[in-house]
């Protein structure tokens, strides 16, 4: 390693200046610029590996996810819109996705209500939910299904049950999922639309008529204790009255008396 010549950075020459206090403050602050100037060029100059590797990583992690869309093929969603049901009773209700291929013909022909199309590749799955708290979805499959090739298919079922009658919708949703990730390849967009119908009963009917009775009833019970208690409310009332009133009459007295 070549050192710069004596006299190469004057004002670092200590030459000129005698020992003591003075050198030595010079020394200090020189070497206090000379660390600044490190600090400083480590901050800006130096990349931050850190960041740098989860850039590299969520490029790859994104290229990884559009070279498996590519590679998706057609599949069908197979459904029924409408269906109904009686309150208090069980539907069983599925959905069929069925990768596009000639040993999936037979298979689509006999169950298709409704078809609408979706891509399909990899892991697949499947929600039913309801747009109101008086309808209630029990999964009776497995989340999450394997398609690896056409003619494979994809089955969920639910049960299916409600406390009130009335019209309700519920919502199917299919997503094609990235392998055994939660990253998803494909949504169906916008989710499957079913109407459900949910029929009154006669045996319903008669137990809203009993809970109807049963409250009447107890509101009035009510009633009729709020009644049977005015006549003693009023005479208790009546003596406190006739009570304040003695005593003033009493008070009075005594004042007549006095003077």
């Amino acid at each position: 390693m070549n050192l710069p010549a004596a006299g190469a950075f004057p004002w670092f020459d200590m030459t000129g200046f005698g020992g003591g206090t003075g050198v030595r403050t010079r020394i200090a602050a020189i070497w206090s610029l000379v660390l600044l100037l490190a600090l400083g060029l480590a901050a800006c100059g130096v990349p931050d590996q850190g960041s740098a590797g989860a850039e590299l990583g969520q490029a790859d992690l994104q290229a990884s996810v559009v070279n498996d869309r590519k590679h998706l093929f057609d599949g069908s969603l197979t459904y029924t819109p409408y269906v109904s049901m009686n309150v208090g009773g069980h539907l069983k209700y599925d959905v069929i996705l069925t990768a596009r291929g000639a040993k999936s013909s037979h298979r689509t022909a006999r169950t298709a209500r409704v078809t609408r199309a979706f891509r399909v590749g990899g892991v697949q799955g499947a929600r039913l939910s309801a747009d109101s708290q008086n309808v209630r979805v029990v999964s009776q499959s497995e989340e999450k299904q394997p398609i690896g090739e056409p003619g494979d298919t994809a089955e969920w079922q639910w049960s299916v049950s409600a406390t009130e009658p009335g019209d309700y919708e519920l919502a199917v949703t299919v997503t094609t999922f990235q392998g055994d990730t939660d990253r998803a390849l494909e949504t169906l967009h916008p989710p499957i639309t079913v109407h459900l119908t949910v029929h009154n009963t006669w045996s319903h009917r008669f137990t809203s008529m009993q809970n109807w009775l049963f409250t009447a009833a107890g509101i009035a019970g009510a009633l009729a204790g709020i009644y049977a208690l005015r006549a003693p409310l009023t005479e208790l009332l009546r003596g406190r009255r006739d009570a304040r009133k003695q005593r003033g009459e009493n008070l009075d007295e005594d004042r007549d008396g006095y003077m």
